[in-house]
């Protein structure tokens, strides 16, 4: 198989797109060419392989279609993944998975971070505590008063989220 268009439609410039946009410190976007280029090198020591921001630039654009082994073994070790990553389907699918599983823990504990930090006001948690055990139509009915209050405060109708 070329190992410029992948199975799965999927070619190496949409895989290292993916993991750019998948693999990032949280509360920020993904890493630039550059960060990435100097977070290789800074891991590579004055002797080990690195590889420039143009190249990664020219690979996840599609300008570079059959990258060396070593250039994606290298952006493979970056990113933490096996290099077959990138050729193979099977890996690619089991690897996409583990990161989804992770990306998806990472915003339930984000979630679970602000959840505390509002039940941690005391009126809020004295609040939530009342509503527990109440149908869903008393639910919905107080949701509705909430929202209400929210709009007049000139605040988002969900905490934490411009609506």
């Amino acid at each position: 198989m070329d190992r410029g268009s992948p199975g799965n439609g999927r070619t190496i410039a949409e895989r290292l797109d993916h993991l750019i946009g998948t693999i990032h410190p949280p509360e920020r976007g993904p890493l630039s060419y550059m960060e990435i280029a100097e977070a290789i090198k800074r891991k590579a020591g004055p002797d080990g392989p690195t590889v420039s921001h143009a190249t990664i630039q020219k690979i996840r654009k599609g300008e570079i279609t059959d990258p060396k082994v070593s250039t994606l073994t290298v952006i493979a070790g970056f990113f933490g993944v096996p290099v077959t990553y990138f050729f193979d389907d099977a890996v690619a699918d089991r690897v996409d998975a583990k990161i989804a599983k992770v990306k998806e823990r990472v915003e339930l504990t984000r979630a679970q971070r602000e959840l505390a930090d509002m039940l941690g006001d005391g009126d809020v948690r004295d609040v939530a505590v009342r509503m527990n055990g109440l149908s869903a139509d008393s639910l919905r009915a107080i949701r509705g008063v909430i929202d209400q209050a929210r709009r007049l405060e000139g605040l988002p109708e969900t905490p934490g989220r411009d609506t």
